[in-house]
């Protein structure tokens, strides 16, 4: 899946000018690859998405003479978070209220990370452009790295988020899967949905 997100890069001015390099994140293999613009995604895509990812570093081969550079993503969780609306609104009104929750529940843990936080491990929970059908908002994806897990849950409201902390980030158990659940895959299992 590629999607845009929130994520801004370095030196953000505000302007959707294609030239102007950005940060992208390859999930599940939590790698920033920095410096990349629009006339940059074929390469991209070839390098770092196409290409196997070594186990070892999680970062795929690297061309020394291009300008985009791979890191590793310091996180242990990511959590993206279905905020379009320009077909319906309903995702764009309640990726903002699940995030506060999440991070509400987060804080006390001291797994709470913004996009500028750059103390390693905790979870970052960004706006994606869209994730699968707005009649099952919130849609939110939960990439959990040391254990090589997403879980995609779907119509999650604000007082599901304490369980989803505690038990589907923290321990990759679902709370509500006969009404949340969308999908999701196990890389240790070789599961590719529950």
């Amino acid at each position: 899946m590629v999607s845009a997100s929130n994520i801004q890069p370095p030196d953000y001015s505000g302007t959707d000018d294609p030239s102007k390099p950005t940060t992208v994140l390859i999930l599940p293999s939590f790698t920033f690859i920095d410096s990349v613009s629009q006339a940059d995604v074929p390469d991209l895509i070839h390098r770092f998405v196409d290409s196997p990812v070594t186990e070892k570093s999680g970062i795929g081969p690297v061309t020394p003479t291009s300008h985009m550079a791979a890191r590793p993503c310091e996180l242990d969780y990511v959590v993206l978070l279905c905020s379009h609306r320009r077909r319906d609104a309903r995702c764009g009104i309640t990726a903002p209220l699940i995030k506060r929750e999440l991070e509400r529940h987060l804080r006390p843990l001291g797994l709470d990370r913004d996009a500028d936080d750059s103390r390693p491990g905790g979870a970052g929970i960004f706006f994606v452009s869209h994730v699968g059908g707005h009649k099952f908002s919130a849609n939110v994806l939960i990439y959990r790295k040391k254990d090589q897990q997403m879980i995609w849950l779907a119509r999650v409201r604000p007082e599901h988020c304490e369980g989803i902390v505690k038990y589907t980030l923290l321990q990759g158990k679902v709370v509500h899967p006969e009404d949340q659940l969308r999908g999701g895959f196990d890389r240790c299992r070789g599961v590719t949905s529950w």
